[in-house]
């Protein structure tokens, strides 16, 4: 028989578009990852945390019961658009349009994702593109669409190159390779699948690898390399069941039967395959199921031939000794694979068992029918594997590679700019100094600029324009802002001693630093405290992406201190904590006019500063929560700890 199961990957594709908006950094996956979302659900204010916790259970219950899943992104769909929030608004979508993939519905998937598409554009939103555009490429995957799968994956791969996204690079590679798999070209998929492998290993995406382990066995079980394909599916296997992964538990099982079947053990494959269709049906996974019934109905077919022997002690409930009743059983589930695949208008999977079926009719005597069954095979396989698609992914990839040269000459031109922009510094600085001198000498002229200057220099500018028009006293109140402290390790010893000067000029040297950083990320410096610095994001103007603000001045400024040392050679270590949510902020005093914060938020994150561990950026729960809306990173999970005035938190560090 020819090899078995030309659609051997293909069950790993649903896997991959699962993946694409997973949340990796999350601790908790599958069934417990939901029912730790449920408990947060009825304590939800429908705001953006409860449009967040919708989407999360949306996407969740994809791998598990999609119908489950639609009725929860319909709730966070309703809510989103009742509180103006566009970001989520499309976060649904997308996850909508992900059970609708486990469903087998493409065109519905392909509505909803096409919607997300668009409200990500209009917000500009590069990383919520790059992830709608590599859902769509799956879907023409799903429809044997190779030359469109891979410009969509293309396009989505650029822009994770441009972010700089580990994660987002990964998926595409591994999805690029699976149409390289899809095409036969072995050596190409797995020069793909190599490379994500590799990056999700140091990411540490559980999933992901699983995935990528499961489609190159598929490539070691059609060079015959039984064990080497047994080794990955079994990896595989082992970390779907770990993770709780009903989809890909059931595709692990389904091509483990298929390396049973290489070794000739038919009962045991039919076992496996029998596990898999149970498994697909109960979370409704159609494409899928259809893959089952096609192995089982294409192994008996083998059963009935006269070729194969079965003996009685290898006889299972799954395999009869009577060979008209396999071959019955054959069709019977040949014809509901196809119908199946008819329905889902999947092309490559109803011709390949449309050959199985027309084996089967010519070898039950039916001639006729095996004549119209062999003529449609032939007419669906002719549209899929053309010489006009193999010309187009050529074209693609050619393509793909020369955008990557020109990347490499634009920053090299970069590089060259950057080189003469510093040559032009050092000649034009002593024109910088004068120019200086003449505006602080234009500022003590003017008196009122410089009053003006003055009080924007200790207050933001907003607060400084309602001072001046007498509004006072100045309180406001936001419902989200992200606080960053900073703090320097051991510095009263460090002090104690040191000429008092040398300290001052220290900590300045420092602070400035901070400014400019906290001045790169819009964020508003609220004071300084002995060697304790304090800023802030969302206030007074209100920032919808302060929490990412916050963790990108928080990664630079734990960057910059990582190996920092003092005029003297003093190594300087920090701490930092971070934390998001209400606060109020005003202005205080008569005379010296201080602008500062205060909420729960403002004291939690000073007491993740405080229990923090030099060089490491501590965060709550609810700031990772908040900021994965905006960006990705990764954490290292601390545990509980006990915070003083709180009691015991579950915190983390910021990595990256």
């Amino acid at each position: 028989m020819k090899k078995q199961l030309i659609l051997f990957t293909t069950i790993i594709f649903i896997l991959n578009i699962l993946q694409l908006i997973a949340d990796d950094t999350q601790p908790l996956q599958g069934q417990a990852k939901i029912d730790s979302l449920l408990k947060e659900l009825p304590n939800a204010k429908n705001d953006t945390n409860h449009v967040n916790l919708l989407y999360y259970l949306c996407f969740e219950f994809g791998e598990i019961n999609p119908n489950k899943g639609i009725e929860y992104g319909e709730l966070g769909l309703k809510l989103s658009k009742k509180i103006k929030w566009d970001k989520g608004e499309a976060n649904i979508y997308n996850s909508l349009g992900v059970n609708y993939i486990s469903k087998s519905n493409y065109p519905k998937a392909l509505e909803y994702y096409n919607k997300s598409l668009k409200m990500f554009e209009d917000i500009r939103d590069k990383n919520g593109i790059a992830k709608i555009l590599g859902n769509i490429g799956s879907i023409y995957i799903g429809q044997t669409d190779y030359p469109k799968a891979l410009e969509y994956f293309s396009k989505a791969l650029k822009i994770y190159e441009e972010l700089g996204d580990k994660r987002g690079i990964a998926l595409n590679l591994g999805n690029i390779g699976l149409i390289y798999n899809s095409q036969y070209d072995y050596p190409k998929a797995l020069e793909y699948y190599g490379k994500s492998l590799k990056i999700k290993e140091e990411l540490g995406n559980k999933n992901g690898i699983a995935s990528i382990l499961g489609n190159m066995g598929s490539i070691y079980y059609f060079q015959y390399d039984y064990p080497k394909a047994l080794e990955c599916l079994s990896k595989s296997l082992k970390i779907y069941i770990e993770q709780g992964n009903k989809s890909g538990i059931a595709g692990a099982l389904g091509n483990i039967g298929n390396i049973y079947i290489g070794q000739t053990d038919y009962p045991k494959a039919l076992e496996y395959f029998s596990k898999a269709l149970k498994m697909n049906e109960e979370i409704e996974n159609r494409r899928a199921s259809a893959i089952n019934l096609g192995n089982i109905g294409e192994l008996y077919l083998k059963l009935s031939q006269d070729s194969v022997k079965i003996q009685p002690s290898e006889l299972n409930e799954f395999v009869s000794l009577n060979k008209e009743v396999n071959l019955n059983r054959s069709i019977d589930y040949l014809l509901n694979t196809i119908k199946i695949f008819e329905d889902i208008r999947e092309l490559h999977g109803r011709s390949y068992f449309l050959k199985v079926l027309a084996d089967a009719y010519k070898l039950k005597g039916n001639y006729k029918k095996w004549g119209e069954a062999l003529e449609e095979h032939h007419i669906i396989k002719d549209s899929v594997f053309n010489e006009e698609n193999k010309k187009k992914i050529d074209a693609l990839t050619t393509q793909r590679e020369e955008d990557l040269k020109q990347a490499e000459i634009e920053k090299q031109k970069l590089l060259i700019a950057e080189q003469e922009k510093r040559e032009q510094i050092i000649v034009y600085s002593s024109i910088g100094a004068l120019i200086l001198v003449l505006i602080i000498l234009g500022l003590v002229i003017n008196s009122r600029s410089k009053s003006n200057k003055l009080l924007h220099n200790v207050l933001p500018k907003a607060i400084a324009d309602r001072l001046k028009k007498k509004e006072h006293p100045i309180s406001d109140h936001f419902d989200q802002a992200s606080i960053i402290f900073i703090d320097i390790v051991g510095f009263t010893s460090m002090s104690k001693d040191a000429d008092p000067r040398r300290i001052v000029e220290a900590l300045n040297k420092m602070f400035t630093i901070y400014d400019g950083i906290a001045h790169k990320y819009g964020m508003e410096k609220i004071k300084t405290i002995g060697d304790s610095y304090m800023a802030a994001a969302g206030i007074p103007i209100i920032q919808k992406d302060n929490t990412h603000r916050a963790a990108q001045m928080a990664l630079e400024v734990k960057k910059v201190m990582a190996d920092y040392h003092t005029a003297d050679g003093t190594k300087i270590n920090v701490r930092i904590g971070v934390d998001c949510g209400p606060v109020v902020a005003g202005v205080i005093g008569e005379h010296k006019f201080i602008y500062d914060l205060w909420s729960d938020a403002v004291n939690t994150a000073s007491r993740m500063e405080s229990t923090g561990e030099a060089g490491h950026i501590q965060t709550t729960q609810r700031f990772k929560d908040a900021v994965s809306l905006y960006q990705e990173y990764e954490y290292q999970e601390r545990g509980e700890v006990m915070i003083k005035g709180i009691g015991t938190m579950k915190t983390y560090f910021l990595e990256s």
